[in-house]
């Protein structure tokens, strides 16, 4: 059984339990040997851990290579201290271990949104609903089926930043369909509310194909080598491609907004946005993110 979690951790605790294995730095030397940094999670949160060893390398470089991104650790004799204004666990060696451990709870580390999944999935289907658009209406259908929307509640929207937690896709999308009916109010007639919903629910749709939960949030090898944006392009290609008589502007521009949707090229999108849709989409996204990006550092 877990006894301590991240988010009760305070400056100047001492450290014994397990955790998630998030991350894992090199090792690296300084003043008095060599160490390795690596980043913890449990169900409430996440943390930075530091292990500083001493001048024997490889026994450093030994511990580093005991486990990896995935695995769950044992903290023994770690501490707590303040570092540029963030907690951090420090485990000397000597004083403290890290070590894989198999004796586990699983539901103690994945880490999930705390908003309702089945309401959250209740107002998804809602927003649909609310379409005029008839053509839209049917390709949402269509995608977002009952077995769709399993894998869909379930995606996290980011591997290590915003909303990076089991619904936090979810979570993610129906905070951009607010956002883009206030937004699409303030130009009203000028925005088609329809399709910025729609963009909204199919902008990041590869998402459920980038990353896979299992301890950690990982991203899977299609994820890797293709990239969220063209897997979410062409599964959303293929759909319309089954409708009869979907519009192909209609087409275009739909595919458009998933191919843009992070506004720069050196951002990773195909394209820039070249209509006020696609336009408010990719800021619509970019505010979402980097706010809930900001609150989750913060808290």
């Amino acid at each position: 059984m877990k006894n301590q979690y991240v988010k009760d951790l305070q400056k100047d605790n001492s450290v014994c339990d397990y955790f998630a294995v998030s991350s894992k730095m090199p090792v690296s030397e300084y003043k008095n040997g060599y160490r390795f940094s690596f980043k913890i999670s449990d169900k409430t949160g996440s943390i930075n851990a530091n292990f500083w060893g001493r001048a024997d390398k490889e026994t450093v470089s030994a511990i580093q290579s005991t486990f990896e991104e995935g695995d769950v650790v044992l903290i023994t004799g770690g501490k707590t201290n303040i570092f540029n204004d963030k907690l951090v666990i420090n485990i000397n060696e000597g004083s403290g271990e890290v070590k894989k451990t198999e004796d586990f709870d699983i539901e103690e580390l994945v880490v999930s949104t705390t908003k309702n999944i089945p309401e959250m999935i209740t107002k998804f289907y809602s927003e649909i609903e609310s379409i005029k658009n008839e053509d839209i209406k049917r390709l949402l259908k269509s995608i977002f089926s009952d077995d769709f929307m399993k894998k869909y509640s379930k995606s996290p929207a980011a591997k290590i930043k915003h909303h990076n937690y089991v619904g936090g896709l979810l979570e993610h999308v129906l905070s951009m369909i607010a956002i883009s009916k206030i937004i699409a109010d303030q130009y009203e007639p000028d925005l088609d509310v329809d399709l910025m919903i729609a963009g909204c629910m199919l902008h990041d749709v590869g998402k459920i194909f980038e990353y896979e939960t299992k301890i950690t949030v990982r991203q899977t090898i299609e994820g890797y080598l293709l990239g969220h944006i063209p897997i979410g392009a062409k599964m959303v290609e293929s759909e319309i491609d089954k409708l009869n008589d979907f519009p192909r502007m209609l087409k275009n521009n739909i595919l458009h907004m998933i191919l843009s949707h992070h506004g720069k090229l050196e951002h990773g999108s195909p394209v820039v946005p070249h209509f006020p849709e696609a336009v408010a989409l990719s800021k619509i996204d970019d505010c979402d993110a980097q706010t809930k990006n900001a609150l989750q550092e913060n808290s």
